[in-house]
């Protein structure tokens, strides 16, 4: 991590090494793709490292739907911290590498979609809720259209069963599976954070997954993890109220999405597998397509 951020610095001292000159951001759609993306990470982890604004901001107020493409700026947040990783996989991986490596995924697949102003946000250092705060007004400063925050799913400690691998004892609960989506009935944008939750779940379920219910205050006590009223109970979408500040501090539709349970070993190796990532990155390209389908303003 250390020899990537000196890396980074080298390039920051040469703007051009990551397409931005001294009067602004370079034009993308005039850069190929790969460079695009690998671009893109670059400026965003600056930016979350060193508290930089990654491109100028925009009237807050912009609804995606009349915009083009090309200028719709969707956050994908990475979940957790390279000092606060979250959940353990039954095989030992991090959540926040999970995470990392998921963001990347949909990040790549937003700007082969066309979506070339997606920027990831990346945080080092503990997650505080002074953290998620400062993920949150990153988003606002930019003046973003739509906020993703990624994660992986697990239950409560006490509730794991140990079990050998590669000769270390690890920890699982193969009871439930399934991802969950989160939004916040505290933001602003509540109604549109809910329409992109249920157009998510639908493209998630579309490519073979289901949605976990060990969060339904209906059916589970808080013994497996965070029990949540479910607003939309065909969709597995959970109403985080105040308990998550990235949903009610963003001034933009906003969705937490658990992409699955990395606790249960059959779907953790489906989770932590390029194809697992990549259907779940096109199912939120293509969600974030019909979402912010883009509209030209009626004249009369």
């Amino acid at each position: 991590m250390n020899a990537w951020r000196r890396r980074i610095g080298r390039r920051l001292r040469n703007p051009a090494a990551v397409g931005v000159a001294s009067g602004g951001p370079a034009s993308p759609m005039h850069t190929p793709k790969g460079k695009i993306i690998a671009r893109r990470l670059a400026i965003a982890f600056v930016a979350a490292t060193m508290g930089m604004s990654c491109i100028a901001a925009t009237d807050a107020s912009a609804n995606c739907k009349f915009k083009a493409k090309k200028d719709i700026i969707v956050i994908v947040d990475v979940g957790h911290s390279d000092k606060d990783s979250g959940q353990i996989s039954s095989r030992g991986m991090k959540e926040y590498d999970l995470n990392l490596k998921l963001a990347q995924r949909v990040l790549e697949e937003l700007v082969n979609s066309g979506f070339v102003s997606t920027q990831m946000i990346v945080i080092s250092g503990p997650n505080t809720h002074a953290s998620r705060l400062q993920r949150s007004k990153r988003a606002n400063d930019l003046a973003a259209d739509l906020f993703i925050s990624l994660h992986h799913d697990g239950v409560k400690n006490e509730t794991l069963i140990p079990w050998q691998h590669d000769g270390k004892t690890r920890w699982f609960l193969d009871k439930f599976e399934g991802f969950s989506l989160w939004v916040s009935q505290k933001n602003n944008r509540y109604e549109e954070s809910l329409s992109f939750a249920k157009t998510l779940a639908d493209r998630l379920m579309a490519g073979g997954l289901k949605f976990t219910t060990h969060h339904d205050e209906l059916t589970n006590t808080d013994k497996y993890g965070r029990i949540a009223p479910l607003v939309d109970r065909e969709r597995g979408i959970y109403d985080a109220s105040d308990h998550i500040a990235v949903l009610y501090e963003s001034h933009m539709p906003a969705v937490l999405v658990e992409a699955g349970m990395i606790v249960n070993r059959a779907e953790e190796q489906v989770l932590s597998s390029a194809t697992g990532r990549a259907t779940v990155a096109r199912a939120v390209a293509t969600a974030v397509e019909r979402f912010c389908a883009v509209r030209t303003p009626q004249t009369r």
